[in-house]
């Protein structure tokens, strides 16, 4: 796969439904997903010239939408995503006209929107989000997202895209997956994350234009004390004090136990904070060739000079012009794919799973799991299992744990490791 193959096209939907390929019009085109916003974004500039329908601003007006696709090398266009103009800036310097435009797709209505919303305890994460998507005729064309069983949830004048996050994030610290909310050809998807078939792979020396790597301890959380119901004089009991990584200072939350929460449950959504928040965090920034197929919540993998490993695409803006993409990452671990407790399995038959470490036999190792291109001669000696790919002609990725003995880096086949 070659990044320098790919290219961008725009096309308008006038208010009469006409469409136009204005692809040749315009400059400084991006897409982009924000880290704390709902919706995707779509901004270019447009040379504001007559044509025999008139000029552009009168053609693409607030309201309409524009598609923006892309294409490899020579086949066919996908959709990368489509959006309702928000934004609309014709103006005129010395002899040039322009016109700025911004997009954004259908989840813009819900990350700008207030409303009142109340689920009885006991509603399910997937019930709370496809009830709130309803009321906005937006179609939900997939869910793989977390599923738990929420409180009573009770919001006056809040912002959906605002509610919505929050409902993942509670759905995560109570044991669910971690999701992400995006417009895929108008419709919604929930996601987990990390979960796409497709993985790449990118490498300091090799791909990188820039990269950046923070850690910090700000906003960690180290201590939750958990609070629970009001006595007649207002005050609420301290009812369990959980601790994390206090060797960094005491960052010290307070969780309320609900009514219909056992001290059990409270604990465990403080060790989920704990989990969450209670650990250094890493600001990773790369700039590289841009891959339109990448958005936010996907993995990738990672490899340089300080840390190498899988990482969870946290936002990423895709400049079409300059070919180039910028991600904001966080280090993850890849959800593993297969079911320790499989019925088909042969009783003596070892079951594997990512994280596992195993000695590799020696032999081929290929550069995807389903890919004729492979690299032999690797010799035996132990490495770690990064991801699978079930059902794909070589399903298990490893990685080598010590480069003097193998430099196994890549897809095998079953049965080459034990």
């Amino acid at each position: 796969m070659d990044p320098l193959k790919y290219s961008y096209g725009v096309l308008l939907v006038s208010e009469d439904k006409q469409v136009y390929d204005i692809t040749n019009f315009i400059e400084n085109l991006g897409w982009e997903e924000n880290e704390n916003e709902l919706a995707a974004r779509l901004s270019f500039t447009a040379k504001n010239d007559n044509t025999s329908k008139g000029r552009l601003s009168s053609l693409a007006k607030p309201g309409c939408y524009v598609y923006l696709y892309a294409r490899y090398a020579n086949g066919a266009a996908s959709e990368r995503m489509r959006g309702r103009i928000v934004e609309w800036n014709p103006s005129a310097k010395s002899r040039e006209e322009i016109l700025k435009i911004k997009a954004f797709d259908t989840l813009y209505d819900l990350q700008e929107s207030k409303d009142n919303v109340y689920f009885s305890s006991g509603a399910s994460t997937r019930k709370i989000i496809t009830s709130i998507l309803s009321k906005w005729n937006i179609s939900l064309s997939a869910y793989t997202g977390p599923n738990v069983k929420h409180g009573t949830i009770k919001e006056e004048k809040k912002k959906l895209g605002s509610m919505l996050t929050e409902i993942l994030k509670e759905a995560k610290k109570k044991g669910g997956s971690e999701a992400v909310i995006r417009a895929v050809k108008g419709k919604v998807q929930v996601l987990k994350v990390c979960t796409n078939k497709k993985m790449y792979y990118f490498y300091e020396t090799e791909n990188l234009t820039s990269v950046s790597h923070k850690i910090s301890t700000a906003g960690m959380i180290t201590r939750v004390k958990v609070l629970g119901e009001e006595n007649d004089d207002g005050k609420r009991p301290v009812e369990a004090t959980v601790n994390g990584k206090t060797k960094y200072g005491i960052r010290q939350d307070i969780l309320i136990r609900g009514t219909d929460e056992s001290i059990q449950e409270a604990k465990k959504t403080a060790q989920e904070t704990l989990k969450e928040d209670g650990v250094p965090t890493e600001e990773i920034k790369v700039v590289t060739a841009d891959i339109p197929a990448l958005r936010k919540g996907n993995a990738i993998y990672l490899k340089m000079s300080t840390g190498s490993g899988y990482y969870q695409i946290l936002s990423i803006v895709h400049d079409c012009d300059q070919m180039e993409m910028t991600m904001e990452l966080k280090k993850t671990k890849l959800p593993s794919s297969g079911s320790s407790n499989s019925s088909s399995k042969k009783e003596d038959e070892k079951e594997y799973s990512v994280g596992d470490v195993v000695n590799f036999h020696g032999g081929t190792h290929y550069v995807a799991s389903d890919s004729s291109q492979g690299y032999s001669g690797i010799a035996a000696g132990k490495a770690k299992i990064t991801y699978t790919n079930p059902g794909s002609a070589h399903p298990w990725h490893l990685e080598t744990l010590n480069w003097a003995q193998t430099h196994v880096f890549g897809w095998v086949n079953e049965g080459t490791f034990d």
